[in-house]
Order: C-alpha cells, then structure tokens, then sequence
C-alpha cells in the first residue's frame, strides 16, 4: 500500500476516534440515565429535592464529573479567540441554548470550542479523504465546513426536540393543574407537585417548572418567574400559559377552569396539527410515486409485451 494513503488512513482514524471518546465523554449512555431518573423519582419527595434536582438538571450538557473541568478548559482556550465579541451575538447563543434546555455556564464556551476542534479535524480528514480522491483542495473545504456547521446543527436539532417535548408534556400538565388546584392547592404549589410527578415521564417540563418553582422561592413574583419560564424555553405553549395564568391572578378569574380551557386548547390544537400533516402526506407522497413507483411499475407490467414485441416478426429483419 502506498504511504501516503495509509498516512491519511491513520489520520482519518485518528480524528474518528478522538470524536468518538469526546462523544462519549459528553453525553451519557441512555440505561445509565434512565436508571438514574427512576432512583431519582424513588427518592424525591420533597420540595427541597425537587428544587435540587431541577437544578442539577439544568447543567446540561452533562459529562464525566472527573474529565469534564479537563475538557472545559480545552474547550474554553480554543474557543477564545472565536468567541462572539458582542453581547447581541452573545446574547443570542444563550438564548438558543436556552431553547435546548442547556443552561451551564459553560456551555457557549464548549459548543463554540466544538466549532473550532471539529473543523480543524473536518480539514484534516477532508484533505486526506479528497487526496485519494484526485481532489485537496475539494475535501478540505468541505471537511472544514461539515466540521464548522456540525455542532450548529446538533444545537438546532436539540432544539426541536426539547421543544417538541415541552409541548407534547404540556396537556398532561395542565391537567395535573387541575387536579392539584381543584384539591386546594396553591399555583406554586400545583407547579412544584405537577413537576415531581412528571419528573420521570416528561422530564424536560419538570425541570422548567422547577426552575420556575426556585425562582418563586428565592423571592421572584409568580408572574415575573412565569415570564421568565417563557421567555427562557421559548415555547409558545409555556409563554400562552404564562400569559394565561398572569391575566387571571390579575382579573382574580378562576385558575382551574382557565387551566382547563388552556389544555383543551392545546390538544384541539395538536389534533388540527395532526391533521395537516395527515393532509400533507398524499402530496408528499406523490413525488416517490411518480419518480420510483410509476416507473418500476410500467417496467414490470409492459416489459414482457415490449420484449415479446421486439422478437415477433414486426420487428425481425
């Protein structure tokens, strides 16, 4: 084998690797989590460990306690000379990581720092992946910005997803609302036992109520930590509730059946989704049929009679 090619292999291997233990140091295995959601859920039951846990839980993204200062540190020295210099662009990468649900300190420094390492290791598998292929110069700049936009789209998918979470636990909430309001209990109170009981089912809501809940705590009005919780997930779901539950407490109008009336809303509103996407699917589903279906189709149906055709005494010399 040549040794140019098997150089560029090594180095190939040598950046997959290295992706491959930072992944694993930065986010954990799934049995790993779930098993420490259910001794989580076996042992909270008391505000103070709900407020704790919520907070723990806002440290995202989370990572091995013993390597992760290493890494944050590795992160924050390559990520410095990158760092947005503006408090507008500053500002706007809190936000979105806000929308994932990541709210560690650390976490601009890491993502930006990912930039960075990902797209010197994109160059370099780039550039030996287009050198066996006759074309440098074309895998380095494709390496070097797969790399750079990598951990752009990772942020933009983890924000989909939570998103997505919040709102398909938000019902549930509400109707847990209900139940806790109904029974005597206050708004705070409602939101602190609705976030222990979805701790384990929807556990991203849990966190941000519990986060809500701190905020109450710590001497924050209800409506200003329903503003927050909010403006800080971006949900439009958790902004109408907060809207929804500032307007009665002001007005003094029943917060039981506003809470109904939000979920009711809420699930008329999933349903109608539902059904635009069941309306979306036939035209979407046009396009393979027309391009792959329709022609295998005719191929299978009409190749015998166009091959019997081409051998009958129509088409002989």
């Amino acid at each position: 084998m040549n040794e140019t090619i098997l150089f560029y292999i090594c180095i190939g291997g040598a950046v997959a690797a290295a992706g491959f233990f930072l992944s694993r140091l930065f986010i954990t295995d799934g049995d790993v989590k779930l098993r420490q959601r259910l001794t989580d859920a076996g042992e909270n039951a008391s505000a103070a460990s709900f407020g704790s846990a919520a907070a723990q839980a806002a440290h995202a993204p989370s990572a091995n306690p013993v390597v992760r200062p290493v890494l944050e540190r590795i992160s924050s020295a390559a990520a410095q000379p990158f760092m947005p210099s503006s408090r507008e662009k500053q500002s706007r990468l809190r936000r979105e990581l806000g929308y994932a649900g990541i709210y560690s300190t650390s976490a601009a420094k890491i993502v930006t720092g990912a930039k960075v390492i990902l797209m010197v290791g994109g160059v370099a598998l780039g550039y030996g992946v287009g050198s066996l292929l006759q074309q440098p110069l074309l895998g380095f700049a494709v390496g070097g910005l797969v790399g750079y936009f990598l951990p752009r789209l990772w942020l933009k998918a983890k924000i989909k997803s939570n998103q997505t979470e919040l709102n398909l636990a938000l019902p549930d909430a509400l109707d847990l609302m209900v139940v806790c309001v109904e029974a005597g209990l206050t708004v705070d109170g409602a939101m602190q036992r609705v976030g222990q009981e979805l701790g384990l089912a929807h556990p991203a809501l849990s966190r941000e109520l519990g986060m809500a809940h701190m905020e109450t705590r710590v001497g924050l009005s209800r409506a200003e930590a329903m503003k927050n919780l909010g403006t800080r997930t971006g949900s439009p779901g958790l902004q109408s509730l907060a809207a929804m539950l500032i307007q009665a407490d002001r007005f003094g109008t029943s917060i039981a059946n506003a809470l109904r009336i939000q979920a009711d809303g809420l699930r008329t509103k999933r349903q109608h989704a539902a059904e635009e996407m069941a309306a979306k699917a036939s035209v979407k589903m046009s396009f393979p049929l027309v391009l792959f279906i329709f022609p295998a189709t005719f191929i299978v149906l009409a190749g015998p009679t166009v091959i019997g055709l081409m051998k009958s005494a129509l088409f002989s010399d």
